[in-house]
């Protein structure tokens, strides 16, 4: 199954919501601790992977030019492109989140 981008914005506003229930519990018990640990992890998941296809989004699939002229052939893969699917595939850390829902 492939999550939508809407629904991954909802699982990230439920994720938030479940932190800030259980921070505001105030208990330091090592599993609730564990527990917003992983919540936290996998709220990085979500927001890179919104980021990724947010990139991906923004890049042509085939060349406007070309699509113009008839042509369906795949855009030229050029420097520039090249460095944007790495940078889809390896998020940088300590980037701003983009989707930070309160």
């Amino acid at each position: 199954m492939i999550a939508k981008s809407d629904d991954l914005r909802r699982c990230l506003s439920e994720i938030d919501h479940l932190v800030q229930a259980l921070r505001t519990a105030g208990s330091n018990d090592a599993l609730e601790l564990d527990e917003i640990d992983m919540l936290d992890r996998s709220r990085r998941s979500i927001v890179s992977l919104l980021e990724a296809r947010r990139k991906q989004n923004c890049h042509p699939v085939v060349s406007l030019q070309a699509w113009r002229d008839g042509s369906l052939l795949a855009a030229p893969f050029t420097a520039e492109r090249y460095a944007a699917m790495a940078q889809i595939s390896r998020p940088q850390r300590g980037a701003p989140r983009p989707y930070r829902v309160s």
